[in-house]
């Protein structure tokens, strides 16, 4: 019976986080710890900056952006990965300096951001790329992980990770 529980809840997590990908436009992937660091000391961030992580997941970027005392929205459409990345907010009691939205980044202005953080896939990052062209403001920042903006060259690389100026 336990045996067919766990199967069960297995099966219920595959279908959950990699189906619902492809339906709401990119499965989950969290970026690795390494990863995220990178990116949070690629782009430079100062006390007070505000940061907008896009399909911030588990909520780990807008964890390590709080960490450094930025303002983080974080905007994730998967209600399951928003309530994980809200709990683990309260639990390490950022809840001034870190926000989670259930919704799309597509239908939000990223206008009023100094940095904004990806790790999207290959096929989201040319949209992607004319969206930030069209919203970032002068001075602002984009880092992200494995994929690159194809019509930018990046200001600043380690390893797999990107950060750009705009």
């Amino acid at each position: 019976m336990i045996l067919y529980l766990i199967l069960g809840i297995i099966c219920f997590l595959i279908v959950f986080f990699w189906l619902s990908g492809f339906i709401y436009g990119a499965p989950y992937q969290a970026s690795s710890t390494s990863a995220a660091k990178k990116m949070v000391k690629l782009s430079q961030v100062k006390k007070g900056q505000k940061v907008a992580d896009l399909g911030s997941g588990n909520g780990k970027l807008v964890i390590e952006f709080a960490k450094k005392r930025a303002v983080v929205t974080g905007f994730e459409i998967n209600p399951i990965l928003v309530l994980v990345s809200r709990w683990k907010i309260r639990k390490l009691g950022l809840q001034k300096r870190a926000t989670i939205k259930q919704q799309n980044f597509w239908n939000v202005s990223l206008s009023k951001f100094d940095i904004v953080s990806v790790f999207q896939v290959w096929h989201v990052m040319p949209s992607l790329e004319k969206k930030l062209k069209k919203e970032m403001k002068k001075g602002s920042k984009v880092v992200s992980n494995t994929w690159k903006l194809r019509g930018m060259k990046p200001a600043r690389k380690d390893d797999h990770v990107f950060m750009y100026k705009f």
